[in-house]
């Protein structure tokens, strides 16, 4: 089991390796654009810096169930976790801008204002898998 961590741990260092060869390693280190937000280049990275870790919303063990892992357990593992266009409506949106209590604490000292506008760009841009 140890090795089958380490091997996808690896091999989400090298999914989020960008074009420059640098390493997105901290919440920080994603940036969203204000506009045309890409789920491969921002969104993915964001989730797996801050939410898809080990012991949180990962593929073994998510917490509540809930996978942040691939566009497709966003759109279709949990009813209104992402609603495309409407980011008052999607869950994911309310815990991050703090209109709804993550069992964590406040996800706000984690992400960046930007960060959270950027998946709201994304929400509102119709939340599409690109």
């Amino acid at each position: 089991m140890r090795n089958l961590l380490i091997i996808a741990t690896i091999m989400w260092g090298l999914v989020l390796a960008s074009c420059d060869g640098s390493m997105i390693t901290e919440p920080q280190d994603v940036v969203f654009p204000d506009s045309n937000v890409s789920f491969r280049g921002q969104v993915l990275p964001f989730l797996a810096v801050t939410c898809a870790v080990s012991g949180c919303h990962g593929d073994i063990g998510a917490a509540a169930g809930i996978r942040l892992t691939s566009y497709s357990t966003l759109l279709f593992d949990r009813p209104n976790l992402v609603v495309p266009g409407k980011p008052d409506e999607s869950l994911i949106m309310q815990v991050l801008d703090g209109r709804l209590l993550h069992p964590w604490g406040n996800i706000q000292s984690v992400v960046s204002s930007s960060q959270v506008r950027g998946m709201g760009t994304w929400i509102i841009e119709g939340a599409i898998n690109n």
